[in-house]
């Protein structure tokens, strides 16, 4: 794995993308932790994140295709430009106290345009960076990049916006907090604005770097057809993942599972949080850091250790993510920030190792000229839905936090527990070629 760090051209996309990971996950914390402090409603923090998800999905097929006719690399570096204005604009506004929930919709739709295009190019990147036989160890680092900045980010950001924490004491402990006490909107205001404009000046870094990138070009037979349209090269790239049983459960499974599990990181999570402990902000960090320590050291394992069979892949997936559902009702039964730190830690490690093995069977049997379109209904299926269950979930939430968590907790283990028995979960060829449509 250690071995494509000797790629020039590599490493400088590698440090670029990791920094501006850890500045993802600054904002992945400061953002939902921003309207929570400006409104104490769980309904509207899942409601400007499902309005950061609308244009997100609806473009993001399209943003596949995108990636598919031009570069992986132009896509990223455009899209890095837009957030990078985006965020610094929000870090102004809250610190000159002009923010309102108008303007963060608003920059949080613009925000859902541009992830739209990132993503599908981000997971396209690769193939074009490293050779086919060295796929898993690209994908490796960069799930280990990733999850590196999931385990440092959310640390960042909890010390940049509380500024100091002497103490981690349970709200349980004490009935003495109020309205003004250490999570109101006005004590955390100045750090919010640090937390973004650090963010900002991630994007700008990881622009500047992917400027000095080199990616390497499609041949002619494996360029799309010119002249065809948009909707016909998505419904192309969709008839090819519908044509393996393996990939199609996988897809439609992953769903779900974002539908009912994403929504509780960042809405329940952070609501729980602030319910029950005094530095809410900051134990909100500690737990997300915790899985992406435990993510990371998955990634990093993947790197080495080989993964399940082709056929058992998704099979295994679907079983391991039946104790990922668990996790949202153990910590309502069992609330210490410790415990929560060890579920998620333990729900990091599995779901990184076997995801960075998806990743690259995937990239493996797709055709090159449908990689930025597949991966694109990879990330749809996976991030799309989100408006939706963010709205849901946050209402929901506003109702009984302890009844949704626990609630998708059994629906995501009886649902992943289907998918790990289904017999279609181990066909991993096509039962009718898209080729042939």
């Amino acid at each position: 794995m250690f071995r494509l760090f000797k790629d020039r051209n590599f490493v400088v996309f590698w440090f670029g993308e990791m920094v501006s990971v850890i500045g993802d996950h600054i904002s992945l914390i400061a953002f939902p932790w921003l309207v929570l402090q400006m409104t104490n409603s769980a309904a509207l923090t899942g409601l400007v994140f499902a309005v950061q998800g609308i244009p997100r999905a609806a473009l993001m097929l399209a943003g596949g295709a995108m990636v598919d006719r031009t570069s992986p690399r132009l896509v990223m570096m455009i899209s890095n430009a837009l957030r990078f204005f985006l965020v610094m604009f929000v870090a102004y506004m809250i610190s000159e106290d002009t923010v309102d929930l108008t303007s963060v919709f608003l920059m949080a739709f613009t925000f859902g345009v541009a992830d739209a295009f990132f993503y599908p190019a981000s997971t396209s990147i690769i193939p074009r960076l490293v050779s086919h036989d060295q796929l898993q160890a690209g994908n490796a680092i960069v799930q280990t990049t990733l999850h590196l900045g999931m385990t440092v980010g959310p640390v960042i950001a909890g010390l940049i916006i509380a500024g100091e924490v002497n103490s981690i004491h349970h709200q349980a402990d004490s009935a003495a907090v109020s309205a003004t006490a250490i999570n109101s909107y006005e004590q955390d205001r100045e750090g919010l604005a640090r937390a973004f404009f650090v963010d900002g000046l991630t994007f700008a870094l990881s622009f500047i770097t992917l400027l000095f990138v080199k990616v390497w070009g499609l041949n002619e037979d494996e360029k799309p057809v010119a002249g065809t349209s948009v909707y016909s090269e998505i419904r192309e790239a969709a008839l090819w993942v519908w044509s393996i049983p393996a990939v199609r459960l996988g897809f439609v499974g992953m769903a779900v599972i974002h539908f009912f599990f994403m929504p509780m990181i960042f809405v329940g999570l952070p609501v729980w949080a602030k319910e029950r402990f005094f530095e809410g902000a900051y134990v909100y960090g500690l737990v997300t850091a915790s899985f992406g320590l435990g993510a990371f050291i998955g990634a990093i394992a993947s790197g080495f250790l080989a993964g399940p069979k082709d056929e058992n892949l998704v099979p295994t997936m679907f079983k391991l993510y039946v104790f990922s559902g668990s996790t949202l009702a153990l910590i309502i039964f069992y609330d210490p920030y410790w415990w929560a730190m060890l579920l998620f830690f333990i729900t990091g490690v599995f779901e990184s190792f076997l995801y960075v093995h998806f990743t690259t069977w995937l990239q493996r049997i797709t055709p090159a000229a449908l990689l930025g379109r597949v991966m694109s209904i990879l990330m749809l299926m996976s991030m799309g839905l989100l408006p939706i269950a963010d709205a849901i979930m946050g209402f929901a939430i506003d109702w009984s936090l302890e009844a949704t968590m626990i609630g998708s907790a059994a629906f995501l283990m009886l649902f992943c527990g289907l998918i790990a028995a289904h017999p279609l979960s181990r066909v991993v060829t096509a039962r009718v070629s898209a080729a042939q449509r």
